[in-house]
């Protein structure tokens, strides 16, 4: 897949969607960037993922809180009701926008 599509709001819906999936937990930047890679076969970089985790915060639709483990201290991500609210708008968008993209000749 090519990486150039991975920025803006479809990076932040891919963010929020991964994030939604482990609400329980949270995830940390590395583990995103790892699931990135395995589920949808592209390796971004830190330089990718930090700022936009940083500006999903900023915004209030996804909470961190650092957590310590064998000395080793991980900023995991929660998504927060505001980010779960404006990814069910993103899967309503997307569902009406991917058809006709897919379908749309070139």
């Amino acid at each position: 897949m090519n990486k150039k599509i991975f920025h803006g709001a479809i990076l932040e819906s891919i963010l929020l969607n991964l994030i939604n999936e482990t609400s329980d937990q949270g995830l940390h930047g590395y583990a995103i960037l790892k699931v990135i890679r395995k589920k949808y076969g592209v390796t971004l970089g830190s330089s990718s993922i930090y700022p936009e985790l940083g500006r999903l915060e900023k915004r209030g639709l996804v909470a961190s809180s650092w957590e310590f483990s064998f000395e080793k201290a991980h900023k995991k991500y929660r998504i927060t009701q505001k980010g779960q609210n404006l990814l069910k708008e993103y899967f309503m968008e997307l569902r009406a926008i991917i058809p006709v993209l897919v379908t749309h000749k070139v």
